[in-house]
């Protein structure tokens, strides 16, 4: 027989307060956020289209009625699928950046041309848009290349050597003004340039790109490849396109001074569209055939006078641009 106990049990509940947040931390959630409801509405759209279309289709066709439905084109899928996978979305862009990219390409139409140096977290992203045209991925890493293409069937990545560093920026400045084989209009297959790319599949010079997204490689440190010879190979790729083509070309982290100072030189100042974030937007036309600058590719030469800094370890390394 249980005997009655009279001493009471007494159990508290204790409240515990959250952690207040740190700034850096709401702004990252609030940056996650904004990017997880960019893809979110991107794809939603993107399916819906899909959808619509197969409704559309559906009454044109006798036999449509037993068809199953449309299905998401295999890149949209496989970037769905990383996207809402990320746990938080590792992305160096803004939701801005992101959108003006997007768009950009949008208005090129399905046939869109898309040339990228670079693998980075929104690789998946810009192929997925643009799943209807040609998107081409450049990278310094064989390892990057190859799990990117393993990963994704399909996909066109391609490796290349870079043999610049940012330690010799100046120097390669003053370098291609002399060099008759550095001049805007040519085929970079046979370009002896130091600043051009010439060791790409043959159809990335034969191929007019409608855009070209320079994220790659890293230019950190002194001793990285740095973006000179991208921002150079997509001046030339868009000089030497047909008279009356135009060719958007996206620089991200345009904040940074070699990014800036190459693309003024290359790009031009004149061609500058836009400023988003760290992203700077060129409209670079082809070149005439009477057009001429000497070795130069903008009516309005850049003064080199600047002093490019380049952090390596802690310590920065100066170099005055008119220095010999």
């Amino acid at each position: 027989m249980k005997s009655n106990n009279t001493n009471t049990n007494l159990i508290l509940f204790h409240h515990h307060s959250p952690l207040t947040k740190s700034s850096s931390a709401v702004a990252a959630a609030n940056h996650h956020r904004l990017l997880f409801i960019f893809f979110l509405s991107f794809f939603t759209l993107l399916f819906s289209f899909s959808l619509f279309s197969s409704s559309i289709h559906s009454t044109t066709t006798s036999h449509s009625l037993s068809s199953p439905p449309s299905s998401l084109p295999p890149p949209v899928l496989a970037a769905l699928l990383h996207y809402t996978s990320s746990s938080p979305p590792n992305t160096s862009m803004s939701f801005s950046e992101l959108s003006t990219i997007s768009t950009i390409i949008h208005s090129h139409g399905p046939t869109c041309n898309l040339l990228i140096f670079g693998l980075t977290h929104e690789s998946l992203l810009w192929r997925s848009i643009n799943f209807q045209g040609r998107t081409v991925f450049v990278d310094e890493s064989p390892y990057s290349v190859s799990k990117f293409e393993q990963s994704n069937p399909g996909v066109e990545a391609y490796e290349v050597v870079y043999s610049t560093k940012v330690s010799q920026a100046w120097k390669l400045l003053g370098y291609y003004k002399t060099r008759p084989e550095c001049r805007p209009v040519q085929n970079l297959l046979f370009s002896d340039c130091k600043l051009g790319i010439n060791d790409l599949p043959n159809f990335v010079y034969e191929i007019d790109w409608d855009v070209i997204l320079i994220d790659g490689p890293r230019g950190y440190a002194s001793d990285s490849p740095g973006r000179m010879s991208p921002i150079f190979t997509s001046a030339v790729l868009a000089k030497s396109k047909d008279f009356g083509t135009k060719t958007d070309v996206f620089v991200h982290e345009f904040g940074r001074k070699i990014e800036r100072v190459y693309s003024e030189e290359f790009l031009c100042e004149e061609n500058l569209i836009e400023v988003v974030g760290d992203l700077g937007h060129f409209v670079v036309a082809a070149a005439e055939e009477r057009e001429s600058f000497g070795n130069g590719f903008c009516r309005n030469s850049t003064r080199l006078s600047e002093t490019f800094t380049a952090v390596s370890g802690g310590d920065e390394e100066k170099v005055g641009v008119d220095d010999e």
